[in-house]
């Protein structure tokens, strides 16, 4: 048995897809990202708890800090160099910035935050579009 709490964050963003896609994604364009993070633990702490979901912020600020309003592209996206050169904010990957992959940075960001012998992330979901989301877990 275990014990699990969700929450959910969100943050706006643009990308692109062009690593071997030839899709309408490989246009620019923007989403109003909603992430669902589920944070797992066999037994609750001392409070009664999993984790306080005020410990959550530290992720929202990370999310708002790194992601929120910037472009998310692949490193070998010729755009990169545009966004760079007029001080817009980006953000880089080293594959193309699905979904999928988006959700695979913040679930290993929510490891580093709130990963230890007692807590695990168990997943990170990011929806991209009221119908359509990606799934990352252990």
């Amino acid at each position: 048995m275990r014990y699990t709490v969700s929450k959910k964050l969100s943050f706006e963003a643009a990308h692109r897809l062009l690593k071997d896609y030839a899709g309408k994604c490989s246009n620019n364009h923007g989403h109003s990202w909603v992430v669902e993070i589920e944070i797992e633990a066999a037994n609750l702490d001392n409070k009664g708890m999993v984790l306080d979901f005020n410990e959550l912020k530290k992720l929202k600020q990370w999310i708002d800090d790194t992601l929120d309003h910037t472009t998310i592209l692949w490193e070998k996206d010729p755009m990169c160099e545009y966004i760079k050169n007029t001080g817009q904010r980006l953000y880089v990957t080293k594959e193309n910035p699905t979904s999928e992959v988006i959700a695979r940075i913040i679930f290993e960001k929510a490891e580093e935050l709130f990963g230890n012998e007692t807590i695990k992330v168990s997943s990170v979901a990011v929806h991209e579009t009221c119908t359509s989301k990606a799934t990352y877990k252990r």
